[in-house]
């Protein structure tokens, strides 16, 4: 009997230690709990036991997860403004248009010289231009970047559709900055958590009767 008992000690006192271990760690290392956790928020926190450790993991999924949304939703949201500049605008579907373009797209009720038109405004321009026609070359619009929008309203709609694309992008970087800020904070606070766990000392030993007994002191 005292020889099971004694078995069953040790297995406990093995337990023990291997909880112990994992929630406490064998004196961490500030710098390496700091390197976990900028690489991947929360990970030198659990690492050492240390619950604050599924707070930053969670920012960091939610993060993301936002991050990817608003970046899928730009995309989406550009293609459906590009699909209803090609059916009301009736712009080439197979060219490749810089940003400059869609916004002239947004502002001007067509490429051409009639009113309202951008090479008309461009012409217009031009008149107070040290070289009028060195102007006219650079800024006016050829026949193959040709737009001409059905009705005011279906350029107010593909203006408005552009905003809600730009506003995606500007809430991604929003977050890109979030997640930043997430890595940053977590690390140091790994390595605050660490600094403060090796002034820790947790002994493990068993007594004369084999009991397991546990020592702690801190140092300050």
């Amino acid at each position: 009997m005292r020889l099971n008992f004694n078995r069953k000690t040790l297995f406990l006192l093995f337990l023990t230690v291997l909880l112990a271990s994992s929630l406490w760690g064998e004196k961490p290392s500030p710098q390496i709990a700091f390197l976990k956790s900028a690489i991947l928020p929360g990970w030198g926190e659990l690492s050492m036991g240390n619950r604050s450790g599924y707070v930053f993991l969670g920012l960091e999924v939610l993060a993301w997860s936002s991050k990817l949304y608003c970046e899928e939703e730009e995309i989406l949201t550009e293609r459906k403004a590009f699909n209803h500049a090609v059916k009301y605008a009736h712009i080439d579907s197979g060219m490749d248009y810089e940003d400059q373009y869609y916004y002239h797209l947004s502002k001007y009720s067509s490429s051409g010289f009639e009113p309202g038109g951008y090479n008309a405004y461009i012409v217009e321009q031009s008149e107070s231009q040290p070289d009028p026609q060195q102007y006219l070359e650079d800024n006016l619009y050829s026949d193959e970047y040709y737009w001409n929008w059905d009705s005011t309203e279906d350029r107010i709609t593909y203006g408005k559709k552009r905003k809600d694309a730009t506003s995606f992008s500007d809430y991604a970087k929003a977050i890109t900055g979030t997640i930043v800020v997430n890595h940053l904070i977590s690390a140091i606070n790994s390595f605050r958590i660490a600094k403060k766990m090796r002034r820790m000392d947790i002994s493990f030993y068993l007594d004369l009767d084999l009991n397991p007994n546990i020592s702690c002191s801190y140092h300050f």
